[in-house]
């Protein structure tokens, strides 16, 4: 048996193949029908499959962009079986890379994935590395990959910039640049009064900072109230979150064209 393993190994040896979606591959290795090792040209890649679904052109090549011709598998221990990590990095290319997506949330369709992180291994060992990867709050949500709390107005998901926070927090800081209007954020206008309000959302409801005669003096209003705020929930959190995430947090500044 072995002897004719090893014959029919030769004869294979150097064999080309086209795949059904990732072109041609050769056979480098052969141990048995159901250990097959071949080498994809391009991108370049050597996996292991079976003959039969290699005669059929069944097998698939984890370096090749198969996920909005941007994100690929790897080669490592991940896959889509690890459905936490598997969605959030799926997620992530799809805000980045959607023109669906685009067209509900327009703030997105500058933001690109880091080339390290189109790599699905990358991403999930990442992941696995964060102390608070999987993290719940206290209404059993779990924590949300942010991009631009440590890095401001940052437009690129990398392991530099993102960390994982409470939803209470993302929806604290979120801008909602879609929705501002012609006056800077917090303040709006009282026709009937000529005065600038400020104002901000806090725990699903709006608290009122006072008129203003101008608007320089409103967002001042806004931006004290805002910034405490922000110290006081990271204050509250302090041990539930990553150091850099609290540090972030405690010199949040607010400014005017946010």
């Amino acid at each position: 048996m072995r002897s004719d393993a090893v014959k029919r190994g030769n004869e294979l040896l150097g064999r080309e193949y086209i795949t059904n979606n990732y072109g041609k591959c050769f056979i480098i290795g052969y141990k048995n029908a159901r250990n097959v090792l071949i080498c994809f040209y391009e991108p370049f890649c050597i996996v292991k499959c079976y003959l039969s679904n290699l005669k059929i052109g069944n097998v698939f090549n984890p370096m090749c962009p198969s996920f909005y011709k941007k994100g690929y598998m790897g080669v490592g221990k991940y896959s889509s079986k690890d459905k936490e990590v598997f969605s959030l990095w799926y997620s992530m290319l799809d805000r980045a890379y959607s023109d669906k997506y685009h067209i509900n949330q327009p703030t997105y369709k500058d933001v690109t994935v880091g080339e390290e992180w189109l790599n699905f291994q990358n991403f999930a060992t990442w992941c696995e590395s964060q102390e608070f990867f999987n993290a719940k709050d206290s209404k059993g949500r779990r924590y949300e990959i942010d991009k631009d709390l440590l890095i401001k107005d940052n437009r690129i998901y990398s392991p530099k910039a993102c960390c994982f926070i409470p939803r209470e927090v993302n929806i604290t800081l979120v801008r909602r640049l879609k929705s501002r209007g012609e006056y800077p954020i917090g303040v709006t206008y009282c026709k009937s009064r000529n005065t600038f309000v400020a104002k901000f959302g806090c725990n699903n409801s709006t608290i009122y900072l006072g008129s203003f005669d101008n608007i320089e003096e409103a967002f001042q209003a806004y931006k004290v109230a805002k910034e405490n705020h922000i110290k006081d929930l990271a204050v509250s959190l302090l041990g539930k979150i990553d150091d850099n995430v609290y540090k972030a947090l405690i010199n949040y500044e607010v400014n005017i064209n946010d």
